[in-house]
């Protein structure tokens, strides 16, 4: 039926089971939440995920803060301290992938894979299809409201998710000295992720060098499959997609994180955590901001920077050269962006945004006020130019 080979036979009836319909075989049920598995050793591991971790014996880490409800996961997390050269190394034989993690190799491996080779699964709700069984169950989540499933909370603060993703959040609570830092041996960037450092190496590369993934409708390509499912989101008619739509105002988005910085607006600067600047008096809500007006501090030739081929233009950040180039460019080589109720016409999808403003009156649309006076405004940006009568301090 498939590859899979094993030195054990109580590892391959193990395996069997994977080519059962869930139907055909006993399945042992949790009695907390929907979860059903064909496995009874699966289901032991699932509890655990009910119970706190105070309750219960744990596994530590005699390196770092790190701890976990299984043993398993404990061996798997001591291979983070070690040495790429002292462990065994799992490598991918079509590419130069390498990993620490047998489970992590076999991943990758549907990489290499068309659709027609594996086995899909399929979402019942929407088209989203995939190579993993495990990414069908958590895409399933974002089809449910968070009142209808098991959602993980925040002691700290308010945050609560669908996802088993409250580790990750935890990292916001903690500082650069109380976690493991992952840095980049190109630049000075560094994260508490490791997932984000892979993400980030990416920049460093040359597109010959890693695999594009392309828009077969417009000629956008990326280095990072979840920036393509973003991008196709463009094509679609907001009627054709899921969408996120704010209780407090008309907004509404294709994209969640899109919506969750959104609703940040809606948020006084006492209720979220603020990104501060260090250099100068810089606060701001969205932590990508911050990053972006470091650049301030850092002279040209500290960062690596993006230059026009056609004039003199540069600029640190290679989403501003991209809309720099449409400069360059005729009406008629660019898709143009109109508006449905006069002439204007625009290259820029956010300028059509900010045109359609005109439009509206200012009972119809999110208005920013000022806290000092009486003005209000559509646009954010005019109140930050605005705020500068009242104060010199930049805030976002």
């Amino acid at each position: 039926m498939c590859e899979f080979k094993t030195k054990y036979s109580p590892h391959l009836k193990k395996h069997m089971l994977v080519h059962k319909d869930i139907s055909e075989v006993q399945t042992f049920k949790c009695e907390i939440c929907e979860h059903q598995t064909k496995r009874k050793s699966d289901l032991k591991q699932h509890v655990l995920c009910h119970k706190d971790i105070l309750e219960m014996k744990t596994f530590k880490c005699d390196i770092c803060v790190y701890r976990t409800k299984r043993k398993g996961n404990l061996k798997q997390h001591l291979l983070v301290h070690k040495d790429i050269s002292e462990v065994q190394l799992y490598t991918c034989k079509i590419c130069e992938f390498k990993t620490k993690y047998s489970p992590h190799l076999r991943k990758h491996m549907l990489v290499h894979k068309d659709i027609s080779e594996v086995q899909m699964f399929k979402c019942e709700i929407c088209e989203h299809q995939t190579k993993r069984k495990r990414d069908l169950k958590q895409h399933m989540l974002v089809h449910k409201d968070i009142s209808e499933v098991q959602s993980y909370k925040c002691k700290i603060c308010g945050f609560q998710t669908k996802y088993r993703h409250l580790k990750k959040h935890m990292l916001v609570h903690k500082g650069i000295s109380e976690v493991q830092m992952f840095k980049c041996e190109v630049c000075e960037h560094q994260t508490k992720r490791k997932r984000d450092l892979k993400r980030h190496m990416l920049c460093h590369k040359d597109i010959s060098e890693v695999q594009m993934y392309k828009c077969e409708i417009c000629d956008y390509r990326t280095k990072r499959k979840g920036d393509l499912t973003k991008h196709l989101l463009l094509h679609k008619d907001i009627s054709e997609v899921q969408t996120y739509k704010c209780q407090m105002c008309k907004y509404q988005a294709k994209s969640k994180g899109n919506f969750k910085t959104h609703m940040l607006v809606h948020k006084d600067r006492s209720e979220v955590p603020m990104f501060k600047c260090k250099t100068c008096e810089f606060q701001t809500k969205h932590k990508g901001d911050l990053t972006r007006h470091l650049m301030i501090h850092k002279d040209i030739s500290e960062v690596q920077s993006f230059k026009c081929e056609i004039c003199e233009f540069q600029t640190n950040r290679k989403v501003v050269l991209k809309k720099h180039l449409l400069v360059h460019k005729d009406i008629s080589e660019v898709k143009m962006f109109k508006c449905e109720m006069c002439e204007f016409q625009t290259k820029h999808r956010g300028n059509l945004q900010q045109h359609l403003l005109v439009h509206k009156g200012l009972s119809e649309v999110q208005t920013f006020k000022c806290e000092l006076c009486e003005f209000q405004t559509k646009r954010k940006r005019d109140l930050r130019r605005h705020s500068q009568v009242h104060t010199n301090i930049s805030v976002r």
